[in-house]
């Protein structure tokens, strides 16, 4: 059944409904998109899902092939380990500028994104409490270049694929965000860096027991 999208920002409108189906595998595993039956689907023209495919591809839902088009990324261990060492290189980047030198409204946000994420109770809400809490760990550093880098990682949305709308082991990630805040708020970059790595290597296991139990792809 086509979808009728409509509204005055429709270039969003397009990407949040194929990002959407992206991140629920509506679209199998390198199956095709056609940018044309997209088009038909949705009601609009080319040029809006046009600027959806591009975005997405620089998000890594996505794929060029030249001369061929856009298809569906899959998500492979190698994939999520080598992003999962990216992000934590990064985040250890930003607490090793940040631990130490920090002003209490800063660690007052930092306790108020932990509460999000405690209390977030579908996957929507722990996608954004979650996202919303390490942006801001990472944030902390004011690198704005360092910060978009982060966002942009494509293993965190590639998690998004693979928890399929669960989040699994939420009072365990939460009790290590709470570790992550205690040691910013403590001034302790040892501790930070413990609490970082358990924490990254947590959601690095959970996502390669994830795709290990699918046969090696989703």
């Amino acid at each position: 059944m086509a979808t009728t999208l409509a509204g005055t920002n429709l270039n969003e409108r397009v990407y949040d409904e194929l990002r959407t189906r992206l991140l629920t595998r509506r679209h199998a595993p390198e199956s095709k998109l056609s940018l044309h039956t997209l088009a038909d689907e949705l009601g609009v023209s080319r040029s809006p899902v046009h600027h959806a495919l591009t975005r997405l591809v620089s998000e890594g839902l996505l794929t060029v092939r030249p001369r061929r088009g856009y298809y569906v990324s899959p998500v492979t261990g190698q994939a999520v380990a080598e992003g999962y060492d990216v992000r934590l290189a990064l985040e250890l980047l930003a607490a090793q500028r940040t631990v130490g030198h920090l002003g209490e409204e800063e660690l007052r946000r930092f306790d108020e994104l932990l509460d999000a994420t405690a209390e977030a109770i579908s996957h929507e809400q722990w996608d954004a409490a979650n996202a919303a809490f390490h942006e801001h760990q990472v944030g902390l550093a004011r690198n704005a270049l360092l910060s978009g880098v982060y966002r942009g990682l494509s293993v965190n949305l590639m998690m998004q694929v693979i928890r399929g709308g669960r989040v699994e082991g939420h009072a365990d990630l939460v009790t290590e965000h709470r570790r992550i805040v205690e040691a910013f708020r403590a001034g302790d970059p040892t501790a930070a860096e413990g609490a970082i790595r358990a924490h990254v290597e947590t959601g690095r296991r959970i996502a390669l027991e994830a795709i290990d139990r699918a046969g090696g792809i989703l």
